[in-house]
Formats: structure tokens, sequence, C-alpha cells
């Protein structure tokens, strides 16, 4: 089957590209339960977009209507995650290190879609992460930042839980955040391929703890980091297993990753 989406440009990342947990989240929305996502480039925003989904369950994104694969920006396919979670910092721990909340994606001039504090509520997620103490000093699977997350009605469906396509959205910067605190010195970090499942509904009522760790050590360019999102009281929503790119002094645009 084969439609045409458009991504409205309020979804941003980069200055014309969407966020790359809001473009895995517009791919999974075409899947059914836990979902992997593979970003070739960065999907643009205000500009019609094929979509070509299979019987197996499988998804393509082209760029206009040459669906070769020169113009392919990303795939997705039904999965099973298996992930080991950490336990969550306590809701207090994540609400002293949104505090110290440091502001890096702003390439565009009002800053990422999901982690800007310039954006008001409604058109943004606000979502303000920061180091957990000690991050240089943490080991391979411990969280390294966490965030408080206060959604907004606008993410609600009609239902009152938030539109799944949110929650891929905060699956994502938390742990290119994570990356950056802990290694400064690293080039610009974007997401390339998410893995990510929702384990409960979200009310959109509620407070949510979002935390980010290492999962394996670097190869290469590659950086392997898992994020999480728990229920004010610790219970694991949803999480998704990430591979970041260091990509240097590239700036992000619909580029492919090798």
């Amino acid at each position: 089957m084969e439609q045409t989406l458009t991504i409205d440009g309020i979804y941003n990342g980069a200055t014309g590209v969407a966020n790359g947990g809001y473009s895995c989240g517009v791919v999974a929305s075409f899947i059914s339960g836990d979902a992997e996502v593979r970003l070739n480039a960065a999907f643009p925003t205000e500009t019609p977009l094929t979509v070509k989904s299979s019987a197996e369950g499988n998804v393509e994104f082209f760029l206009e209507q040459n669906c070769s694969k020169a113009n392919l920006l990303g795939s997705g396919k039904p999965t099973l995650l298996d992930l080991e979670v950490p336990n969550p910092p306590n809701y207090e721990a994540a609400r002293q290190a949104s505090e110290n909340f440091i502001f890096l994606h702003r390439v565009d001039p009002r800053g990422c879609y999901v982690c800007s504090p310039i954006r008001p509520a409604g058109e943004g997620l606000r979502l303000f992460i920061g180091p957990l103490p000690n991050i240089q000093g943490k080991s391979m699977g411990e969280n390294l930042v966490a965030s408080v997350w206060r959604p907004s009605p606008e993410q609600a469906k009609a239902d009152g839980y938030i539109d799944p396509v949110y929650i891929w959205s905060v699956l994502d910067c938390p742990g290119v955040t994570a990356l950056k605190l802990r290694n400064p010195g690293s080039g610009v970090l974007v997401l390339g391929s998410c893995a990510a499942s929702m384990k409960e509904k979200l009310p959109a009522s509620e407070h949510y703890v979002v935390s980010a760790w290492e999962i394996d050590p670097p190869q290469g360019a590659k950086r392997f980091m898992g994020v999480a999102i728990h229920s004010r009281t610790g219970k694991l929503m949803a999480c998704a297993r990430q591979v970041c790119f260091d990509v240097g002094d590239a700036v992000p645009g619909s580029r492919s990753k090798s």
C-alpha cells in the first residue's frame, strides 16, 4: 500500500528537518506493537513523503514519489525489544537533574521540538534533560541523565492517553544528551536507529521520570544508548534501544548514514 504524508514544521530538530525521535514515531505509527526504525537520512518537514507498507508489517518512507533506494529516508519493522533497563532515579533526583538542564539542541532558532526551553507549552515537549551526579564516573548500564516530563493536553488523544508519536520523541533526546554531556568533545550526535517498546499507555495527566544510559562501548562513530520512561512511582512505561552516530561537524540534514 502506498500513501503520502507531510510532517509539520513545528516538529523540527535542526532547521527544516524533523526531530529524529518524532520521525521514528511517525514510522512506528504504521507498525503494531514493538518497532525498530532505521533513519537513513533526516526527514524533511513541510515536504510530501511517500509511505510504502507491506502485508508483513514493514514500512518505508521515501522523499517525493520516486521510491528508489537513493530516496529512502527511513524504514521500520516489527520487533520484540529485549532490553535490560536499570532502576530509574527517583522523582526528586530527576527534578534536580532537570534544573541543571543545558540547552544543547539549538541548531534551529526555536530549538528542538523535544527539548527546547524557549518554546511555549503546546509548541514543544519541554523535556529538560540534565546530568545525574558524577556523570563522568558512572559505569556502563548506569543512568547518566534524567528529566521530569510533564505532558500537556495537546499531546493526548481523545481517550486521554499520550499519542505514541510523542513518546517516541521523548525516547530520542535523552540518549544524545547523555552522550554529549559525558563526552563534551564529541561532534554532532544524531539518531541512526531506534527500537522501542510501549509497555503501558501513558495518561497525559501524569508526570514521568525519563532517564538514559550507555548500553555498550562505542564502535567507531556508533554510540549505543538506552532510554526509559517510568511512572512517578517507578513503573516502566516505555523504553528504547538507540544507535547514535557522531558525525563530526556535520549539520543534520537529508544525508545517508553508512
